[in-house]
């Protein structure tokens, strides 16, 4: 059986060219040609071989449902390969190495992170004041009172005018820096280079600062801070949870003003 050669026969009865058959049926000459010649190999799989053997039958007037049939079938059936077996995926020792965990780097960092957090903690309870009622309103330590004798007991009975022309050290400093947070914010200040605040506040918490040349303070939370500096009110510092740095200088104040 030889369907190619009953096609090409077909075609040729009807006086037509491979050329022309290609323009009536917009089949590629080239496949035309080969469908003649039984070369399943140069044609394009089904459905698309199937539909080019029918469009050759019908423009030569054969019956394409028995030339389909017939012209596929005088061809054995393609072997179909057997799927490749499925092999797992194993990582060797050395790829276990070079490739760690993501969990183990975020891991690593929570743990410095939460060493970090412990070590400023400890160092803000260690600055704390024993005693509250030593520390005034800046912070800094205010000397104890000296024993009173009886004497001296008996003495302060007494009213005793105090100098006109007396002035306490926090009047006389150039710059005052007051501030509260409304939550609990980390602090750190520093009094003309000198550190007098390093701890959490709690909510509430007021605190004035007043130094000679200079004011430094780091706020754990800057939404949470309201803040004077020589009585007038400050700006916002920042957004929740920003971390913010604020310096003043005496000469920067008179910049400003």
């Amino acid at each position: 059986m030889d369907i190619g050669a009953e096609l090409r026969t077909a075609r040729e009865a009807k006086g037509l060219s491979i050329r022309t058959l290609s323009e009536r049926t917009r089949v590629q000459p080239r496949t035309l040609a080969a469908i003649e010649l039984n070369n399943l190999a140069a044609l394009p799989p089904r459905p698309f071989g199937r539909g080019f053997v029918r469009a050759f039958a019908q423009e030569v007037d054969l019956d394409p449902e028995r030339i389909v049939h017939s012209y596929f079938s005088q061809f054995p059936p393609r072997a179909v390969p057997p799927p490749p077996e499925a092999r797992p995926f194993e990582l060797s020792a050395d790829a276990l190495i070079r490739r760690p965990s993501p969990w183990v780097g975020l891991g690593t960092a929570a743990a410095i992170l939460l060493v970090v957090v412990a070590a400023a903690v400890v160092a803000g309870r260690r600055n704390e004041p024993r005693d509250p009622q030593a520390v005034g309103t800046s912070g800094v330590a205010a000397p104890k009172p000296a024993a009173s004798t009886p004497a001296a007991q008996a003495s302060d009975a007494r009213p005793v005018a105090q100098p006109a022309a007396a002035a306490t050290p926090a009047a006389s400093a150039p710059l005052r820096v007051g501030f509260t947070v409304a939550r609990q914010c980390w602090i750190a200040a520093s009094v003309d280079g000198t550190r007098v605040l390093y701890r959490i506040l709690e909510p509430g918490e007021r605190h004035t600062l007043d130094a000679q040349k200079e004011i430094a303070i780091r706020f754990g939370d800057a939404g949470a801070v309201s803040w004077t500096v020589n009585g007038r009110a400050g700006g916002p510092l920042g957004a929740d949870g920003a971390v913010r740095d604020l310096r003043i200088t005496p000469d920067e104040l008179r910049t400003k003003n």
